[in-house]
């Protein structure tokens, strides 16, 4: 039977645990370091294109209001083609996201939800495996039940894991602020737009660590459950992206798993992402019940 202390218990255990272990310090030191390197790629041809439009106006006299103009299209240009490059966006999606929303941060968002999985992975790959390879959850199992364990773990990770986005995102924000000034892109707009992509990159990535822990919990290894973790979530991708060059219809095989659907959820609240956030709680659920019914019945 379920019982919330237990869960409550083994959900800020896991917490602490990932704080303190080796893991979970390496997940948030790479998580922080590929998230800057991502806002980097965006923020760097800004800057580059910032510093040499002021160069031309300074040289051919402009006057400041044409100077802004430029560097806003300057702007605009280089984001929309980093978007239409990652994401092939449709006419209304592309709009939404540089001329609803800043396009600066849109773009580090775009970056930022392909490399999701792979953050993913190396905070949830860890969950059970240890533990069933060095026989220890038999011990826990005299004070509690096997679904409080495997359900504790999960919520843990992910607790982890939504703390370790949101210090990435908080850095972001006064990064982004520090270093990019373009016209019509305000603090306050990007700051508001960043946050709603925490949230989004946050569903993104439940599924994520749902597989994890169906993984963890199949495996005694962590390394073993971390590569596997990495082969689906990756190479699948990469295998139907390879197909589709010869045959156009194999693209849809990435239905078939999360990756198929993640930019729905950089749609607009009218558009696809309900529907993607739907998805994801769908897929989510679908992996702790195998994970679940799994860890249930194996030897511990």
């Amino acid at each position: 039977m379920l019982r919330p202390e237990h869960l409550r218990l083994i959900a800020g255990h896991s917490v602490r645990h990932g704080i303190r272990g080796g893991a979970g310090l390496v997940s948030l030191l790479l998580t922080l370091l590929l998230g800057l390197v991502m806002a980097t790629v965006v923020i760097s041809p800004i800057e580059a294109a910032q510093k040499q439009s002021g160069q031309l106006s300074t040289m051919s006299g402009r006057d400041e209001g044409e100077t802004s103009s430029k560097i806003d299209m300057l702007v605009k240009t280089a984001t929309v083609k980093a978007i239409d490059f990652a994401v092939d966006p449709t006419p209304e999606q592309l709009s939404y996201l540089v001329d609803d929303h800043p396009s600066t941060a849109s773009a580090i968002l775009v970056l930022l939800f392909l490399i999701t999985p792979l953050l993913s992975c190396l905070g949830g790959f860890n969950q059970t495996s240890g533990d069933i390879g060095s026989k220890g959850l038999r011990y826990l199992l005299f004070r509690t039940e096997r679904q409080n364990i495997f359900l504790g773990r999960f919520i843990g990770t992910y607790l982890f894991s939504a703390a370790v986005y949101l210090t990435l995102f908080v850095i972001l924000t006064l990064y982004v602020i520090a270093k990019v000034h373009v016209p019509g892109q305000s603090a306050g707009a990007m700051t508001l737009w960043l946050f709603s992509g925490y949230l989004r990159l946050l569903a993104f990535s439940l599924p994520y660590i749902a597989f994890c822990s169906l993984i963890s919990c199949a495996m005694s290894s962590p390394f073993g459950s971390l590569v596997i973790s990495l082969l689906v979530a990756y190479v699948f991708p990469v295998v139907v992206l390879i197909a589709a060059g010869a045959q156009p219809l194999a693209a849809k095989l990435n239905y078939l798993t999360p990756w198929g659907y993640k930019w729905w959820l950089l749609a607009s609240p009218g558009g696809l992402l309900f529907p993607g956030i739907a998805v994801m709680l769908a897929f989510s659920a679908l992996f702790v019940w195998a994970g679940l019914r799994h860890f249930s019945k194996r030897d511990l």
